[in-house]
C-alpha cells in the first residue's frame, strides 16, 4: 500500500485495530513518517477549503440568478472596486495558488516530492508470502522430491532470525512478528517447529523467542558469542538470512556507526538486503554478533541497518526471562575461513514464519 493511500486508509477509518495501532506507533516513533502524515493532512484541509470556497460561490450565483434574474449584474457599492485595483495581481496570485494545488497532487500520484521524502525512512523487511505460487512450489516438491513430506500452508509473513543460547531462545523482528496468531521456526537442519513470543521490545524492533519442544534444541552447541563493544568504522561484516526459501549470505562492512535519523541503536551497514532479511545476524570477521538486520533505506539500494548487540543485550538482560543467558566469551568461530564459519552459523539461523487469521 502507497503511503498516501495507508494515510489516507487512517483517516477514513478503513484500518483494523492492529493496522491503526503500528501505524499510530510508527507517528510516535518515525519522524519523517510522521511529518509526512501531517503534510497529507495540511494537503486534503488545502483541498477542501478551495472546494468549500467554490461551492459557496456557485451556491452565491444561483441565488443571486434565481432572486435577481440570469442577466443581472452585480454592481460594486464602490466605483473603484478592489477587482480594477488589484485584480491582476490577485488572479495571478490566485492561478499560481491552483497551479500549486495540482502540481502537488500530480507529484504525489506519481510518486514526487512528498512519496519522495515518505520513502527516505527504514523499510520493513518482513516477507510477505503470496499464497498460490509456494501453495503450488510445495506441492510439486512435496511430490517430485519428498513425497511422504508433510505439507504445511504457507505463513502470512517470513523473517529470519537466529539461536541465542543452547536454551531454545531465537530473536527476531518484532515488526515480522507482531500481531502473530502462530509462529514457527524451520531451517535444513531443524523440522518446523513451534515457538511462542517470550520478549517484546518494539521499540528497538526486536523479539525473542523460545521453541516450545525441548528436544528440537537438545544438543545445540550455538557456536558464536556476541560482541558487547562498538565495532569500527569499515569493518567488514556479513549476515545470513532468508529473503527466499533457502539461507542467503550477503557481505559489507559498517558504513556509519548511527543509524537511520542518527540513531545510535542502531549501525549502517553496506550490505544489500530485502524482504524476509529481517532478525538476520550480522558478524564480524571472527564470527562475533554485532548487530541484527532491522531494515533498509527505501530511497537507497545497499544501505541497511542494523540494531546494535549492545542494545539487545540491554534489552535482554532487564527482561531477566529464567535461562536466557548469553555467551560473550566463546570465540569457536575466530581465525575460520568464511565459509567454515557459515557451516558452523547456518543451523542455528532460522527461517520464521508467522501465521495470522484473516
Amino acid at each position: 500500500m502507497r503511503s498516501v493511500d495507508l494515510f489516507d486508509a487512517y483517516l477514513n477509518g478503513q484500518l483494523n485495530a492492529e493496522e491503526k495501532a503500528h501505524f499510530e506507533w510508527r507517528l510516535k516513533n518515525e519522524d519523517v513518517f510522521s511529518k509526512a502524515f501531517e503534510q497529507h493532512k495540511t494537503l486534503l484541509d488545502t483541498l477542501t477549503t478551495y472546494s468549500k470556497r467554490n461551492d459557496l460561490k456557485s451556491q452565491l450565483k444561483q441565488f443571486h440568478a434565481e432572486s435577481f434574474g440570469k442577466d443581472a449584474k452585480i454592481i460594486s457599492i464602490k466605483q473603484s472596486s478592489f477587482m480594477e485595483r488589484f485584480g491582476k495581481t490577485a488572479f495571478i496570485a490566485a492561478s499560481t495558488g491552483l497551479v500549486a494545488v495540482v502540481t502537488t497532487i500530480a507529484l504525489l500520484s506519481t510518486g514526487g516530492y512528498l512519496l519522495k521524502k515518505q520513502s527516505n525512512e527504514i523499510t520493513d523487511l518482513k516477507r510477505e508470502v503470496v499464497e498460490l505460487k509456494y501453495s503450488q512450489n510445495g506441492i510439486v516438491t512435496a511430490f517430485i522430491n519428498q513425497p511422504t513430506k508433510q505439507r504445511y500452508a504457507p505463513a502470512n509473513l517470513e523473517g529470519s532470525g537466529f539461536a541465542l543460547n543452547n536454551n531454545g531462545f531465537v530473536i527476531t523482528s518484532w515488526h515480522t512478528i507482531n500481531g502473530a496468531d502462530s509462529i514457527f521456526i524451520e531451517n535444513k537442519f531443524t523440522e518446523r517447529t513451534l515457538a511462542k513470543v517470550m520478549i517484546s521490545d518494539p521499540k528497538l524492533d526486536i523479539a525473542v523467542l523460545k521453541i516450545e519442544t525441548d528436544t528440537v534444541y537438545k544438543g545445540w552447541n550455538v557456536p558464536f558469542s556476541y560482541s558487547g563493544k562498538p565495532s569500527d568504522l569499515g569493518e567488514k561484516v556479513f549476515t545470513l538470512g532468508f529473503p527466499r526459501k533457502e539461507v542467503v549470505y550477503g557481505e559489507g562492512s559498517l558504513s556509519a556507526l548511527s543509524g537511520h535519523l542518527n540513531d545510535t541503536t542502531m549501525y549502517q551497514v553496506s550490505i544489500p538486503v530485502n524482504p524476509g532479511n529481517s532478525g538476520g545476524p550480522v558478524m564480524d570477521e571472527q564470527g562475533n554478533i554485532i548487530g541484527m538486520i532491522r531494515g533498509k533505506l527505501s530511497s537507497a539500494e545497499g544501505t541497511s541497518y542494523a540494531v546494535k548487540i549492545s542494545d539487545i543485550l540491554n534489552s535482554i538482560n532487564s527482561s531477566k526471562t529464567e535461562g536466557l543467558v548469553l555467551n560473550t566469551s566463546k570465540k569457536s568461530l575466530k581465525n575460520l575461513k568464511r565459509v567454515d564459519q557459515i557451516k558452523k552459523v547456518n543451523p542455528y539461523v532460522f527461517n520464521i514464519m508467522v501465521y495470522k487469521e484473516n
